[in-house]
């Protein structure tokens, strides 16, 4: 059995050294218990790791935290009782690391197409100390050219977890295509930090001809691409919108771990990304 206590010590640590609430890296810890759990059940294939657990893992969770977990679905239908009682058995795998989850509800998301998708409300427990958690689980995104065997870091030791995962090509996809599609009216600036992050601590690895794959397969199913090839004009107005750059200003200092980076020097790696896609 772990110790509780130890655990709780080394969370508390570790947010201080890294600038981050405890609040934060007691999520990440949870959101790791759970997909410790998923790895050993016979689902393991069925669940795809995306969004901002998968980025934080990839370029360091000091860099990077996130308060929800994303999964997409594959080779099981996403009804909502189904879904339901498997959440339910990968959580109530035993695996003697102290935490216990509970489901707390489920409710349909919207994303904007034709799959009914779910986000699984759950308490999870470490000794007295119990926490939140929500978890979306969607499916009918195109993955390109295909999701990968990801070796997601513990962050307290140094093993891994083996699960299912977007290849980074998607996930720069999906985060390009909705700032392009959203122009000036996004508000989601955590879509710039992390293209930011991941071209910067990533560049070699990132192939852009599957990225450029990727994004007219993800821009096809969401019915943008038109608006992505006006992509040059829309950053030039991005990069000029006084609220974006004050909304900025508020992100970095909400994210204390971003230091003092500039607005624009997002927008510039947005803008070699569009000049290599070329649509």
């Amino acid at each position: 059995m772990i110790n509780i206590e130890s655990v709780k010590g080394k969370i508390r640590y570790f947010a201080k050294e890294n600038n981050l609430s405890t609040q934060e890296v007691l999520q990440m810890y949870f959101f790791e218990r759970f997909l410790e759990r998923l790895s050993k059940s016979e689902y393991k294939k069925n669940f795809v790791i995306k969004g901002g657990l998968l980025i934080s893992s990839l370029i360091g969770v000091e860099n990077r935290t996130t308060m929800d977990m994303d999964t997409t679905v594959k080779g099981i239908p996403l009804e909502e009782k189904l879904i339901k009682a498997i959440v339910e058995e990968i959580i109530n795998i035993d695996i003697d690391d102290g935490i216990t989850f509970e489901i707390t509800g489920m409710e349909h998301i919207s994303e904007d197409d034709d799959y009914d998708n779910f986000r699984i409300s759950l308490i999870a427990n470490i000794g007295k100390t119990k926490n939140l958690m929500k978890m979306d689980i969607t499916t009918g995104d195109p993955i390109t050219p295909r999701e990968v065997e990801y070796r997601y870091p513990c962050i307290f030791t140094n093993e891994d977890i083996e699960v299912l995962a977007y290849p980074l090509e998607t996930i720069l996809a999906e985060k390009y295509e909705s700032i392009i599609k959203r122009n000036i009216s996004t508000t989601r600036m955590r879509d710039f930090y992390d293209i930011y992050s991941l071209y910067t601590l990533k560049e070699k690895a990132i192939d852009f001809e599957t990225l450029r794959t990727a994004v007219i397969r993800t821009a096809t199913k969401r019915n943008s691409l038109e608006i992505l090839k006006d992509s040059e004009e829309i950053l030039n107005d991005i990069r000029d919108d006084r609220y974006l750059s004050n909304l900025w200003d508020v992100y970095i200092n909400e994210n204390k771990y971003i230091g003092d980076l500039a607005f624009d020097k997002t927008v510039d790696v947005l803008a070699l990304f569009s000049e290599k896609i070329n649509l």
